[in-house]
C-alpha cells in the first residue's frame, strides 16, 4: 500500500442508499477478475437473498465513492470447505479505474474490524483463489494471509485456499489459539 493510499471503508449493501447501490452495480470489473471473482451481479443476488446474519455484501469506498466490492459467508451460508468459526471471502473486487492503488490492501484490512464487530465469534477468515490469479494471491499474502490445506481443482483451474487468523484482541471472549493456522508446506 502507497502512503497515499486512499483509505477503504466498508459499507454494508442494506445500509447503502440507491446512489450507493447503483455504484455498486457499475462497478467496472476487469474479464479476467470477473472469471476469478464471478459477476457482480451474482454476488449482489447472493447478498440480497442471504440470511444477513451469514452473508454480507459490502461496498468498499474510498472517500465517497464505491470503488470496490466483496461478498463474506459463514455458518450455514459458508462452503462446505470452510472451517467452523471460519467467514469466506467471495470474490473481491475492485474497480478498474482504482486498482493498483492499495484499496484492495486498505479494504483486506478493514475485514477483520468489520467481522470483530458485526460477527464476533468469528475467528478466521478464509478463501479460495485460483493459482492463476497472480495479483490476488500476491494481494493476499501481503495482508497476511498463509496458504493451508491441499490445492484442488476448483471452477477455473487449481485454487490455493488461504486464511487469515483473526486476531485474539478482536475477539475478547473466544481463545483462538487451538484454531492456528498451519501453513501449506
Amino acid at each position: 500500500m502507497t502512503a497515499d493510499a486512499p483509505l477503504a471503508t466498508l459499507v454494508e449493501w442494506r445500509a447503502l442508499d440507491a446512489a450507493g447501490r447503483d455504484a455498486a452495480r457499475r462497478l467496472e470489473i476487469d474479464a479476467a477478475q470477473i472469471e476469478f471473482a464471478g459477476a457482480m451481479a451474482r454476488s449482489i443476488a447472493a447478498c440480497e437473498a442471504g440470511d444477513p446474519t451469514q452473508v454480507a455484501g459490502l461496498a468498499i469506498r474510498a472517500g465517497e465513492e464505491i470503488v470496490g466490492w466483496v461478498l463474506l459467508k459463514r455458518d450455514g451460508a459458508a462452503p462446505d470447505w470452510a472451517n467452523d468459526g471460519a467467514a469466506v471471502v467471495s470474490g473481491l473486487r475492485i474497480d478498474l479505474r482504482h486498482q493498483g492503488q492499495g484499496i484492495g490492501t486498505t479494504a483486506l484490512a478493514a475485514l477483520p474490524r468489520w467481522i470483530a464487530c458485526h460477527w464476533p465469534t468469528t475467528t478466521r477468515l478464509a478463501l479460495r483463489v485460483d493459482d492463476g490469479n497472480e495479483a490476488g494471491i500476491r494481494a493476499y499474502e501481503k495482508a497476511g494471509w498463509i496458504e493451508v490445506g491441499e490445492r484442488r481443482m476448483g471452477r477455473v483451474g487449481i485454487e490455493r485456499t488461504l486464511a487469515l487468523a483473526l486476531s485474539p484482541a478482536s475477539h475478547p471472549d473466544h481463545d483462538i489459539t487451538a484454531d492456528r493456522l498451519v501453513p501449506h508446506e
